[in-house]
């Protein structure tokens, strides 16, 4: 959280964090089969490719909401410079909730829950064609005030916060799952050949 509170230009900094889950994503799934992609250390856990789909979906579940905040947004007047980030509560306290050193597990709403099926195809494709419509939205946020442009969460309406509050919970969400997709990879168990 630390890196965007102190962050000059957020947008900036969230498409390098979003490229830097990136990397990882391709990382954690170099030189793997799809039977390793989709094996599971047990029925309860997710895999590698459940990961990486349930990070597709949940990126793109913001989709419709981040369109209709960006058209609201430039409605308004442009800021000449980058406004500094200040998270609302309620996006202060789902950032700290969905961060990779939170030891709170969060039961993954049913829309973004990924397949049960262990053949997920394409999981690394998947997530890294959701991840560059995120950066190239939030490309499109330059001068706008995306501390004062509210949108509702897409998985509890009631629940509103900012966009920029949106750009930090999308990163950090995605450094949460791929750090899960590291410690699958890493697991005694895991298939080798």
């Amino acid at each position: 959280m630390k890196t965007f509170l102190d962050s000059t230009d957020l947008l900036e900094t969230i498409v390098f964090e979003a490229e830097k889950n990136n990397d990882a994503a391709r990382n954690v799934t170099a030189d793997l089969t799809e039977a390793q992609l989709n094996w599971k250390p047990s029925p309860e856990q997710w895999s590698v490719a459940q990961c990486l789909e349930h990070l597709a979906a949940a990126t793109r579940g913001f989709d419709p909401y981040f369109a209709a905040a960006l058209q609201r947004a430039k409605s308004k007047p442009l800021t000449a410079d980058p406004p500094i980030y200040k998270p609302t509560k309620m996006g202060n306290w789902l950032a700290r909730h969905v961060a990779p050193d939170s030891p709170r597990k969060l039961r993954s709403p049913k829309r973004f829950r990924p397949a049960d099926a262990s053949a997920i195809q394409g999981s690394l494709q998947m997530f890294l064609d959701e991840q560059q419509k995120f950066i190239d939205f939030v490309r499109e946020c330059q001068g706008i005030d995306y501390n004062k442009t509210r949108l509702r969460s897409p998985v509890t309406p009631l629940v509103r916060y900012s966009l920029a509050d949106a750009f930090v919970i999308t990163v950090l969400h995605a450094q949460r799952h791929l750090a899960q997709a590291r410690r699958v990879r890493e697991t005694s168990e895991f298939p080798r050949t």
